[in-house]
């Protein structure tokens, strides 16, 4: 089926260093003054009866972008934009018209960029020394959190230690700091506003892992030896604890999800993984599992089900699928090779959708939607961005944008779209 471009779909410049704000390319000193008495006959004859429909997708500003020096993260509506080189450095730049909106610069190496929610602080984790292996117990020690304001790039704090990426929430912030022998040598809260800590863990033994529930949930630690630890995200008090041993020799890892804990242990085929519940760490289930957040995931033989996380009972069953995005209700499934998907309620089983083709751009934090692009065979060569509603399955195309870099290289944020490749980045307004 051939796409019709919709929406409103503009030109762009790229001067240096930033983008100017993206002008329509309609000349209205062409238009005749007959032409331009008719349109106002017709305002006011149908204005009263009839709302305008709304906006498409627009282009907004493109940059140069070196895709293997710099990264890029969103947040409201501010692009920050991590370079590497000799002296790294973390710009911020307005979504809205890309204007430059603050620079800062390090000798240290960065590593990563994490915006806090809601206007809070940017956390920008930093490894001063950045010599020899990068990853190594020596380097893993030395690195920085360093919070930044995310409206001017002023700095506000640092602290030992890098935030834990499921571990920011608006107020506060989960930092490990790790140990020069190896592991995680203690944990922290932190409060954004000032890094003075909450609370702080060090239990002696370095931590292997560490899982966080939802913002203001549970945190869970797991030591190389297997002792498993439930924190409360608030006081950061023990809330039970066990020794748990399976897979023991095998690289393991553990996720958290609707108040249970998956311990994960990889071998030649199949991973196998034990699910056990928060609360008092007993043992509900264990076999060829994975944490689909709202329920728990199985597959075999017999295809592929659901099971209920409260009792590990089946919910449903159906063919085999592979779940790309997943919250506490919904499912998003994969489809020739990640570019076709279909929603799910993840209770029911029951299709929400129909199958949508197109890649998924992504998000820091799923919210309520999921944009998914592709090419489009009419006009050819340009890229559509179809809606995928997270609560209802409607699907919507919301129009379309000259050629992207990467339709597989895409970011979002609400009524923002961000696309790099290996030499520009394209930034596109999406409507709400």
């Amino acid at each position: 089926m051939a796409l019709i471009e919709l929406g409103d779909v503009s030109g762009a410049r790229t001067p240096e260093p930033v983008a100017d704000r993206i002008t329509a390319g309609l000349d209205r000193r062409r238009l005749r003054p007959v032409a331009l008495l008719a349109v106002l006959i017709c305002l006011l004859a149908c204005g009263a009866a009839t709302r305008p429909g709304a906006p498409g997708v627009r282009l907004l500003w493109t940059a140069p972008h070196d895709q293997e020096e710099d990264s890029v993260a969103l947040a409201g509506d501010t692009l920050y934009v991590l370079s590497g080189g000799e002296r790294s450095e973390l710009v911020a730049y307005s979504l809205t018209d890309g204007r430059r909106l603050w620079r800062w610069s390090t000798d240290a190496h960065l590593i990563s960029v994490g915006p806090a929610p809601d206007g809070g602080p940017v956390l920008v984790t930093a490894d001063p020394a950045s010599s020899g292996d990068p990853d190594g117990p020596a380097a893993l020690a030395s690195r920085t959190t360093i919070a930044l304001r995310a409206a001017s790039g002023a700095e506000l704090w640092r602290r030992p230690g890098e935030p834990h990426a499921e571990g920011i929430e608006a107020g506060s912030a989960l930092l490990k700091r790790f140990d020069p022998r190896g592991g995680i040598g203690s944990l922290s809260r932190v409060r954004l506003e000032d890094g003075v800590p909450l609370w702080t863990r060090d239990d002696g033994a370095p931590i292997q892992d560490v899982g966080v529930e939802a913002a203001g949930g549970r945190v869970v630690t797991r030591t190389a030896a297997g002792d498993v630890t439930v924190l409360a995200w608030a006081d950061g008090a023990r809330l039970a604890s066990r020794r748990i041993t399976a897979g023991a020799g095998r690289y393991s890892e553990l996720s958290v999800g609707a108040g249970l804990l998956y311990m994960s242990a990889f071998g030649p085929g199949d991973p196998d993984t034990d699910v056990y519940r928060l609360d008092g760490l007993e043992p509900l289930i264990s076999g060829p599992l994975a944490n689909c957040v709202g329920v728990i995931c199985t597959w075999g033989q017999g295809g592929f089900a659901a099971l209920d996380p409260g009792n590990g009972r089946e919910l449903w069953r159906g063919p085999e699928i592979i779940a790309s995005v997943m919250t506490e209700d919904r499912i998003l499934t994969d489809r020739q090779n990640g570019s076709e998907h279909v929603l799910l309620d993840s209770r029911t089983g029951r299709a929400l959708s129909p199958p949508v083709p197109g890649w998924m751009a992504y998000p820091d934090r799923w919210q309520d939607e999921i944009l998914l692009l592709r090419p489009t065979s009419e006009p050819i060569g340009r890229t559509s961005v179809t809606r995928v509603d997270l609560a209802t399955g409607r699907v919507s195309v919301l129009g379309s944008l000259e050629p992207l870099p990467d339709q597989q290289g895409c970011r979002t944020a609400p009524g923002y779209l961000v696309c790099t490749g290996w030499d520009r980045m394209v930034v596109a307004a999406v409507p709400r």
